[in-house]
């Protein structure tokens, strides 16, 4: 009965965890550009953390085509190889964890920059108040000759 080995599914594990803890990098790396203002690097550093996500999903589809193949050859998985898994899970749970903070982040301050634009969307009653006395209605004349 053959099961899923270490030597099978080590590889992909190694990718995996190795584009999680980029992607934890990421999201930190756009936390921090967006606290700065610096709305380009903040969109840099998104679509970087997309292309690390896409290269993730080809990873973790690759590991259960091997788990599945070697599912298909016998069920039994072998202790170390779902010590690994586990491992795995373990990293993805702490990538969750940074997407968290990021989507907190990011409402914040989408939640900032609404509140700004209605405040525009408003007219300020100080400027209306020193325009009404700093400029004083002058008497009108009408002038026939032009």
């Amino acid at each position: 009965m053959s099961s899923t080995t270490p030597d099978t599914i080590a590889p992909h594990v190694e990718a995996a965890k190795r584009l999680l803890r980029e992607i934890e990098r990421h999201a930190d790396a756009a936390i921090d550009t967006l606290n700065s203002g610096n709305g380009s690097q903040f969109l840099l550093a998104i679509q970087e953390r997309e292309t690390l996500l896409s290269q993730l999903s080809q990873v973790v589809t690759a590991l259960n085509r091997e788990r599945t193949h070697a599912d298909a050859r016998g069920p039994r998985e072998s202790a170390e190889a779902k010590a690994m898994i586990g491992k795995l899970a373990g990293a993805a749970t702490s990538v969750m964890a940074s997407q968290e903070r990021l989507v907190v982040s990011v409402t914040a301050e989408r939640d900032r920059l609404a509140a700004a634009v209605r405040r525009t969307e408003q007219p300020d009653p100080i400027a209306s108040q020193y325009a009404a006395i700093s400029h004083p209605l002058r008497a009108g004349y009408l002038s026939v000759t032009g």
